[in-house]
């Protein structure tokens, strides 16, 4: 039998690949579980004493059907002991269970010129930071609610297909907090930067007198 010897180098990007695939693949995997879950519910930026909890109003529907406003309502709750600002990703998540029992993502976009989703954002109170984040426009005093973020959602008819029957609705929700000293949420949020450009430069405005 005829021997194939390798390069150091070969051997090297090999290895590489060996490494490289399975760990992909549990990626993939471990982000479609988090989609596929029930509303996820997380607080991972919690700074000193500031801490957040959301709080929501929101029956999943047995059938999500289309041209029908569903009420959901999320908030935030300043539970620490001192003032701070808050950030948050509420993001749609659309599934659907397949007749062979496994459940597939379908697109739940709120944006663009066919939008699946309708939600009733609060613009007045929260600011699209346009990078997946609302950020709300003041700080939160201890045991203070925010507005709600939006109170109601909408599948869409005219910009859904067939595969849309029989779906699921759920919410992924993050926040993120951090307390008002000065400029704590600029290192956190913008590296240290002063941002110039809008969304960010209006947050930015409205934040700046509200440290300490």
């Amino acid at each position: 039998m005829k021997k194939i010897y390798l390069s150091k180098k070969n051997r090297v990007l090999i290895a590489f690949f060996v490494f490289l695939i399975p760990s992909l693949l549990i990626g993939a995997y471990q982000a479609y579980a988090a989609l596929t879950d029930r509303d996820q519910k997380q607080n991972d930026f919690n700074i000193s004493d500031f801490q957040t909890k959301i709080e929501e109003e929101f029956k999943s529907p047995s059938k999500f059907e289309p041209d029908k406003d569903y009420p959901k309502k999320v908030s935030i709750k300043n539970i620490g002991k001192q003032e701070g600002f808050v950030r948050v990703i509420a993001l749609p998540v659309i599934t659907k269970k397949k007749m062979d029992g496994t459940t597939i993502l379908l697109a739940a976009t709120t944006k663009g010129n066919a939008p699946i989703l309708t939600i009733d954002y609060n613009l007045t109170d929260w600011i699209d930071g346009e990078d997946g984040y609302f950020y709300y426009k003041k700080k939160l005093a201890p045991s203070e609610n925010t507005a709600s973020l939006f109170t109601s959602v909408k599948m869409n008819q005219a910009n859904i297909t067939a595969e849309y029957e029989g779906v699921n609705l759920s919410f992924e929700i993050k926040v993120e907090g951090i307390n008002n000293t000065k400029f704590a949420y600029r290192d956190a949020w913008w590296s240290g930067k002063i941002p110039t450009k809008n969304p960010y430069a209006e947050i930015d405005s409205l934040l700046k007198d509200e440290v300490r």
